[in-house]
């Protein structure tokens, strides 16, 4: 595309010309950025992300990993809200992928998804193996090795986002080092990031944290609870872009004692937040509505454990999922299953899906080909 045919398509009415940019895959809207500065500013205009965000609808996509206990095997299943009011789900199961079937490996990890592609972890035998996974168009590519080996008391955590100024994907790699010094011992963090069409793993400098699962997407950043050497937790931040760490207070409430195995960190509308499910009567939601403001940090939800749901709802990890259309928010239970909670209405529904061994996200779906990343070796399955 010259500069002459960018300008005449910028003399479309602004509707038409954003219903034709929202359906371009990122690489192809890369190379328009950078014919056109009027293309570069309205892309990032509101309407436009809106839109782009809206061609395919939202749905949960859910990794069954691989299990004796449960007899299942890798798999992949893909959730959809249908009613805006019952909020009836839908899950077809002639679009479960059998991962299994194309890949005799287990287990199966899933990172994360990102505008339709699905970030996969692998690690028999201290070997990891990272995918990157277009369920729609069955491609994949299968990253190098980074080095550092991941064998206790050391431990490696991926995490998968996009950096839309750039257009590029990241893979993140926090390679946790246990140093031991006068008796005690506390983490080096080496941060180590894959470009997708880049062929490389490249340094990104250390902090001094130890870090919790899993990383999560706001603001083209990702974010972790993570941990002192005197055991206070805070919330660290990986900057996309410019490929920088910052650190900030997390939600209140917390303590040493309790430390990690009840809190984990989400995305609460626009908003981080935190689920902390240490208290025997009840389960709360901490958001934070001003980014990086320490005293914004409110209680949004209480859910109070009743006897009858104790069982399955106390005292265990929860993970934030998604916050549905009329405020209703999807959970998921440790690894072990799906649960809807209406902060209003104050119901409490488990869901039916798959029973155990699963780890969950909101996923987007999209024909975008990992054909597009030159450099990278593509297999179809």
């Amino acid at each position: 595309m010259s500069s002459d045919e960018a300008t005449s398509l910028m003399d479309l009415p602004s509707p038409i010309l954003f219903e034709i940019l929202s359906r371009l895959p990122p690489t192809t809207l890369l190379y328009v950025k950078s014919v056109s500065k009027s293309f570069l500013n309205l892309t990032l205009d509101s309407e436009f992300l809106k839109l782009s965000r809206s061609t395919s609808p939202a749905s949960i996509i859910i990794n069954q990993f691989s299990s004796y206990e449960t007899c299942s095997t890798d798999t992949l299943k893909f959730l959809k809200f249908e009613d805006e009011d019952t909020h009836s789900y839908c899950h077809d199961p002639k679009l479960d992928l059998d991962l299994q079937h194309y890949f005799p490996i287990d287990p199966f990890w899933m990172v994360g998804s990102v505008h339709g592609f699905v970030c996969f972890n692998y690690f028999p035998d201290y070997v990891e193996t990272i995918y990157i996974l277009n369920p729609r168009t069955r491609e994949y590519i299968i990253l190098p090795e980074a080095g550092g080996i991941r064998e206790w008391p050391n431990d490696a955590m991926y995490s998968f986002g996009f950096d839309p100024v750039k257009f590029k994907y990241k893979v993140v790699r926090i390679y946790q080092e246990e140093i031991y010094d006068d008796n005690t011992s506390y983490y080096k963090s080496k941060c180590q990031v894959y470009t997708i069409g880049n062929g490389y793993w490249r340094n990104a400098g250390h902090v001094m944290f130890s870090f919790r699962p899993y990383g999560v997407n706001l603001y083209a950043k990702i974010h972790w609870l993570v941990y002192d050497a005197e055991g206070n937790e805070s919330i660290c931040s990986f900057d996309l872009e410019n490929e920088l760490f910052e650190s900030f207070p997390t939600a209140p409430m917390y303590n040493k004692e309790r430390y990690w195995h009840s809190r984990s960190l989400g995305v609460f509308g626009r908003c981080l937040c935190v689920c902390d499910n240490y208290a025997d009567t009840h389960f709360e939601v901490w958001v934070m509505k001003e980014y990086r403001v320490t005293s914004s940090w409110v209680k949004e939800i209480v859910i109070n454990i009743s006897p009858e749901c104790n069982d399955w709802l106390g005292n265990k990890i929860i993970y934030m999922l998604k916050v549905l259309e009329d405020g209703e928010v999807l959970f998921l239970w440790r690894d072990d299953f799906l649960f809807l909670h209406h902060p209003v209405k104050k119901t409490l529904k488990k869901l039916d899906v798959c029973a155990g061994n699963i780890l969950a996200s909101s996923h987007v779906s999209s024909s975008f080909s990992l054909k597009s990343f030159e450099g990278e070796v593509v297999n179809v399955f």
